[in-house]
């Protein structure tokens, strides 16, 4: 991937099967009533079984130094993009209600189902089981930090034990206790058929969702909302994690970490963003304008970011 246009086609496949998905809803074939109980397949059943195969399934076992330093980046990653995407929502003018939901679509990242396929394209399929790990801490800042700042409601503890974040915490156990010889061959086999088809399925629905949301599209006025998500996600949150990829400092032995960096910074902002603000009575119309306008971004901005990180902060 010598050049740009080389990025751009290798980041293809994730767009695509997002479109399908779009088509999907064009077509009636995946209808707005079906999304709930498909995104809580995905959660529930698909991605934590994902997460078991890939991590018992590495030819190098989690350290226990990763378990625990993995998180913390992860954790401090999310924490960061809320607080640039707040100062840049009060340079806008944002009133207090409207801030709180652009500060937390604008600082949650699309983590997970976008952000693992194309690490795997990009740097190859060992940054998978990193990026779980980062991710693990990715989940304990939006439902604590992330939530605190959306609603005075308090922390629910619930939220931050989700299938995800166990099935990281099971994994680790079970690598503990002797790895994957302690899973049976039969039950090894159905989850590596689970893993193959997860992370495709989850971005054909996430196209779904894309979809359903340009249907009901309105612009802010003057396109403010669109244009500071823009700023915020696409451009000053990944130039910061670019910075430190570059310059900061890493744990002995965890350089990977800033092919983590330069992934999660290309990243649009995540679509179940907007699940949590409407669960938490906030602005809604704020929360979808602004990660519609970080995903059409990103269809520039991520090869862009990528390519930078491949060719400037790795050089």
């Amino acid at each position: 991937m010598g050049n740009f246009l080389d990025v751009l086609f290798a980041l293809l496949p994730p767009f695509l099967l997002m479109f399908v998905g779009g088509l999907g809803r064009k077509f009636d074939c995946i209808p707005v009533e079906a999304e709930g109980s498909l995104i809580r397949l995905i959660v529930h059943i698909l991605y934590p079984c994902f997460i078991v195969h890939q991590m018992l399934g590495a030819s190098e076992p989690v350290t226990i130094k990763e378990a625990w330093v993995g998180p913390v980046f992860g954790f401090l990653s999310i924490s960061i993009g809320f607080g640039i995407s707040h100062l840049i929502g009060q340079i806008l003018g944002f009133e207090k209600r409207e801030n709180r939901a652009f500060r937390f679509c604008c600082g949650i990242f699309n983590y997970g189902f976008f952000a693992l396929p194309i690490a795997s394209i990009v740097f190859g399929d060992f940054l998978i089981v990193k990026i779980i790990l980062f991710n693990l801490g990715v989940e304990i800042a939006i439902w604590s930090v992330g939530v605190l700042l959306l609603t005075s409601s308090g922390i629910s503890l619930a939220k931050l034990l989700n299938p995800p974040a166990l099935s990281v915490l099971f994994a680790l156990v079970i690598q503990a206790l002797g790895g994957r010889e302690l899973i049976p061959q039969p039950l090894w086999t159905v989850l590596s058929m689970i893993s193959a088809c997860s992370i495709p399925f989850a971005l054909i629905v996430i196209g779904s969702s894309f979809a359903g949301l340009l249907r009901n599209f309105r612009p802010s006025v003057g396109y403010r909302v669109e244009m500071g998500a823009i700023c915020a996600r696409n451009l000053a949150v990944p130039a910061c994690f670019m910075l430190y990829a570059k310059w900061g400092w890493f744990p002995l032995g965890m350089d990977w970490m800033a092919l983590v960096l330069i992934v999660q910074a290309a990243m649009p902002a995540g679509v179940f963003a907007l699940l949590v603000v409407k669960n938490y009575s906030e602005s809604s119309e704020v929360g979808m304008r602004s990660i519609l306008a970080t995903m059409v971004g990103c269809i520039i901005t991520l090869p862009a970011w990528i390519y930078a990180g491949k060719n400037w902060v790795l050089n």
